[in-house]
């Protein structure tokens, strides 16, 4: 009787406040509503904080998490990947590519209200261009390269040795706080005891961490940076807890425990689609499934004609393996620059799945099928001048390999190519036989996060094919050259309608096979509005528009002016 009593105090309260407002509306009133401050928005974040310094980007989600919201950089990425500025008021670029110069915003402040000036992004430069600082080898040489200079209070001037259009990307990173961190020299930023602190310049501030009665952490509670610059957040307060594994983490999210969690395998999204008390957000992530033929090995020498590369394409059904295997949780990849970047060229259409066109190609370039060949047995592969259309398809011994190797070499053998599929752990894949270019085809992850710039140089450049990341051992001048122009322009138009050639070019040549985009999926509660995804480097940005979410409404009541 109790729960039947509430039900209709509920429900009389529901009538009444459709009344008052249908009361209003007759007695020229107008109702509406709009984003409030107040609520706190829990988070289920799968693995625990290291807290290794922002500056060093760590390999832990939760930290990396934790930097999105408390720190920020002289610029930052839009929805599209386009960096503009943040802590920096303008920004500017010489007609040579040479020099840029930043001007920072006055009257900054770090979370704890010390000032932030020019002298913090000095220090922190110092430490990225250390010889001993502790980060990537090639970020540290190319800072070691960059000549930095103060011109006044507020301006900074960096002049690189030769031009390179994606340094402005670069300018992303965190900048550190002096009087927190110095006198400390680079090899000690790792593990110094004042990462925890978090102090910062972004829209959040660390308020506490709560550990367990085992000592582990078990939260982190942020509020909103009262010293931040920009627009100042609608939440309370945002709570990261942290969670084991993913399977607890989706146990927090539906059982009320926590009102969002990112990441989830496609298994999982399915259901969580089918909750209605969540909205799933999804936005495709910057990697491919890629196939690699290795153009540079003799044995297989039959990829490097271009059909029969042309043919391996169109006679796998890409929408089909999303669909299924992956739920629907991927993009069927339409060319080599990942989706919704600026460099992405907007008509580019996808290779469809067309296995007859793909025996056409085969037959026209002459390689035919045995008279005797029977469908489905090894025989059945095509031949050329005595030569079998066959070779050997590494791919990883994980889940995604074993499934997605097996259903290409399947879909090969009806076309007449045999592909014996070779699992590999995937550390002796990606660490020996890929940069060793000991393979003939190989099934490979190409992971762009590592820069936010969406320049392909490294992957396609004629250069990149003896050491570089040239893997398929692709060489086509046309190619290199608009990749080369791209690199230096210090116009995105320019740029753009260079990568706009590329990506036709590459269509065409098909110098490996580009399969799908992953999509990352974010699943938040129906209570949290003005959640929006853009383009993501890498899981954090899902915070990108934290300062836009609420959760509470406020109500305004006007009277409506009568028309005489």
């Amino acid at each position: 009787m109790r729960v039947i009593g509430w039900q209709v105090l509920v429900a009389a309260i529901g009538l009444a406040v459709v009344g008052a407002l249908l009361f209003a509306q007759s007695s020229g009133l107008e109702v509406s509503y709009s984003p409030a401050s107040g609520g706190e928005y829990v988070e289920a974040v799968v693995g625990q904080p290291t807290f290794v310094n922002p500056l060093l980007r760590s390999l832990a989600p939760a930290d990396r998490d934790l930097a999105a919201l408390t720190q920020a950089g002289l610029m930052r990425l839009d929805a599209s990947g386009l960096p503009v500025p943040n802590l920096a008021a303008s920004w500017a670029v010489t007609a040579d590519g040479l020099s840029y110069t930043f001007v920072l915003r006055e009257g900054l402040r770090w979370s704890d209200g010390f000032p932030l000036t020019l002298d913090d992004v000095l220090f922190t430069l110092r430490l990225l261009q250390a010889p001993d600082f502790p980060g990537a080898p090639d970020l540290v040489a190319m800072w070691g390269k960059v000549i930095v200079a103060k011109l006044n209070a507020t301006t900074l001037k960096l002049t690189l040795p030769e031009a390179y259009a994606p340094f402005l990307e670069q300018m992303v990173f965190y900048v550190q706080p002096a009087h927190v961190f110095a006198p400390a020299v680079a090899s000690e930023l790792g593990r110094h005891p004042a990462n925890a602190r978090l102090v910062g310049a972004g829209p959040f501030m660390l308020k506490e961490l709560v550990s367990n009665s085992d000592g582990t952490l078990q939260e982190a509670v942020l509020t909103p940076n009262a010293n931040h610059f920009g627009v100042a957040p609608m939440l309370e307060s945002v709570r990261l807890r942290f969670m084991p594994q993913a399977e607890s983490a989706e146990a927090a999210l539906r059982g009320g425990a926590a009102m969002g969690w990112g990441g989830a395998a496609p298994a999982a999204v399915a259901a969580l689609l089918s909750d209605s008390q969540l909205q799933v957000y999804s936005a495709p992530v910057p990697k491919f499934g890629v196939i690699y033929l290795n153009q540079r090995n003799a044995a297989v020498d039959f990829f490097a004609e271009k059909k029969v590369r042309q043919a391996l394409l169109l006679a796998f059904n890409r929408q089909g393996f999303v669909d299924a295997a992956l739920q629907g949780q991927g993009i069927v990849a339409r060319g080599p620059v990942a989706e919704g970047t600026w460099a992405q060229k907007s008509d580019l259409v996808s290779v469809a799945y067309d296995p007859k066109r793909a025996t056409e190609l085969l037959a026209t370039a002459n390689w035919q099928l045995p008279v005797d060949a029977l469908a489905g047995t090894e025989g059945y592969a095509r031949e050329k001048q005595g030569k079998r259309l066959a070779f050997t398809l590494a791919a990883p011994d994980d889940a995604m390999g074993r499934i997605l190797g097996q259903l290409v070499a399947d879909s090969w053998k009806k076309l007449g190519v045999q592909a014996t599929v070779q699992l590999m752990p995937p550390a002796e894949l990606y660490e020996n036989m890929l940069p060793g270019r000991q393979f003939e085809a190989v099934l490979a992850m190409l992971n762009l996060e590592t820069s936010a710039d969406p320049d392909p140089y490294l992957f396609w450049h004629q250069t990149e094919i003896e050491t570089g990341l040239n893997y398929s051992g692709y060489e086509n001048r046309a190619i290199s050259e608009l990749l080369e122009r791209a690199r230096v322009s210090t116009s995105i138009a320019e740029r753009a309608r260079l990568y706009d050639s590329f990506q036709a070019r590459f269509a065409d040549e098909t110098p490996a096979l580009i399969l799908y985009q992953p999509v990352y999926s974010y699943a938040v509660s129906r209570q949290v509005r003005g959640v929006q995804l853009g383009t993501l480097l890498e899981p954090s940005d899902r915070f990108q528009s934290v300062s836009d979410w609420y959760m509470v409404t406020r109500r305004t009541i006007r009277r409506i002016a009568k028309v005489p």
